[in-house]
C-alpha cells in the first residue's frame, strides 16, 4: 500500500504529526516499537497544563486520538528504507513492505550510559539526565553530577542553580583544565576523581560507592547522557548529521534528503547549539513537520495537475 506519509516513531513528535496529517485527510502510517527514550520516567515537566503528567499516558491518549482520523498504526519498527522522493519503500521488522511519498523520522535517540554497576537500574529513579526535568523535585538537596571534561564543567555550573550542595564526580582523573577547576572551587563545588564502583539506592537516596571504599550519600545523581539515534535509518537514507550525531534539519524539519523529515530529539534544527530534548518541543516540531509535509504534497499534486492539463 502507498501512503502519503509514513511516520517512524510514536512519541510526541510522531503522534502530533500523525494527528495533523490525519486532520488534513492524508493517508498516514505510524510505526512504533514502543521503546521511548523516557520509558523510565513517570512524570514530565515543562509542558503547559501537563506538569507532572506520566509520559506513557500522554502517548496512550495521543494514540487513541488518532483512531477517528483513520491513521494506520503498526507496533513494529522500520528496519530498511530505500527509494527516493514520492517512491520510498519501507520494510518493517514484521516483514511488511509499504510505500510512501514522504517520510518522517521520529524514532528519537537512545542514551549511552557508562558501565557503572547500578546506574542503568536507577536511571530515572535517583539517577537523572536533565535538571530541567527533575531538578526542582530535589532542589537544595545534596546532589552529585557525573561527568568529565569541558562539558561536565558546564553541566556542574548548570546544576549549581538547583543546589549549592554539589559535588562533581569525574570517575577518574579530571580532564578539566586548571582554570575550570579554579572556577569550580570558587563556587564551592568539590571535584572527586576516584572512579565509581557502583551506585545503590536506599532510604530515598543514592549511595555512590567508589573503588577505594568511600561512600557518598546524595539525594540524586545527574548525568547528561550523550545520545545516539535509536535506528540507523537516517544513515541508510544518507541524511546529513550534526556534529553531535543528530539529524540536521531546517526550520521546517526537512533533512538534506528530499521528501524526508525529522523531528523530536533526533532532529537538530539549524541555528540551535544542540537538539532540544523536550516533550513539548517534540510535539511542536511534529506539528511543524506535519504541516510542511501536507503543504509539500499539495504543491506537488498541483504541479502534476498543471503538467497534465
Amino acid at each position: 500500500m502507498k501512503y502519503d506519509a509514513v511516520i517512524i516513531g510514536g512519541g510526541p513528535a510522531g503522534l502530533n504529526a500523525a494527528q495533523l496529517l490525519g486532520r488534513a485527510r492524508r493517508n498516514v502510517l505510524l510505526c512504533d516499537t514502543g521503546k521511548p527514550r523516557n520509558a523510565a520516567s513517570h512524570a514530565m515537566h515543562g509542558f503547559l497544563s501537563r506538569d507532572g503528567f506520566d509520559p506513557s499516558e500522554l502517548r496512550r491518549i495521543g494514540r487513541s486520538e488518532l483512531e477517528k482520523y483513520g491513521i494506520d498504526i503498526r507496533d513494529h519498527g522500520a528496519v530498511r528504507i530505500s527509494g527516493s522522493l514520492d517512491r520510498f519503500t519501507v520494510i518493517l521488522d514484521s516483514g511488511e513492505k509499504v510505500e510512501a511519498r514522504r517520510l518522517l523520522l521520529a524514532f528519537g535517540m537512545k542514551d549511552q550510559l557508562p558501565e557503572i554497576e547500578g546506574l542503568r537500574e536507577l536511571w530515572g529513579r535517583g539517577v537523572f539526565p536533565c535538571p530541567y526535568c527533575d531538578g526542582w523535585e530535589v532542589k537544595d538537596e545534596p546532589l552529585a553530577a557525573l561527568g568529565n571534561g569541558a562539558k561536565a564543567l558546564t553541566f556542574a555550573f548548570l546544576m549549581f542553580k538547583w543546589s549549592r550542595n554539589l559535588i562533581l564526580c569525574t570517575n577518574g582523573s579530571s580532564e578539566i583544565d586548571a582554570q575550570g577547576q579554579g572556577a569550580l572551587r570558587a563556587y564551592g563545588i568539590e571535584i572527586k576523581e576516584t572512579p565509581l564502583k557502583k551506585i545503590e539506592a536506599a532510604d530515598g537516596a543514592v549511595h555512590l560507592v567508589f573503588i577505594d571504599g568511600t561512600v557518598l550519600k546524595k539525594r540524586a545523581l545527574f548525568f547528561h547522557s550523550p545520545g545516539i539515534p535509536s535506528s540507523d535509518l537516517a544513515h541508510q537514507l544518507g541524511c546529513k548529521m550534526s556534529e553531535g550525531g543528530a539529524v540536521a534539519v531546517n526550520a521546517m524539519c526537512q533533512t538534506s534528503i528530499p521528501g524526508v523529515y525529522a523531528t523530536g530529539d533526533l532532529a537538530h534544527p539549524d541555528g540551535l547549539p544542540f537538539p532540544p530534548a523536550s516533550v513539548i518541543v517534540a510535539a511542536g516540531q511534529g506539528a511543524i513537520a506535519g504541516r510542511a509535509i501536507d503543504r509539500e504534497l499539495l504543491l506537488a499534486d498541483f504541479e502534476a495537475s498543471q503538467r497534465t492539463a
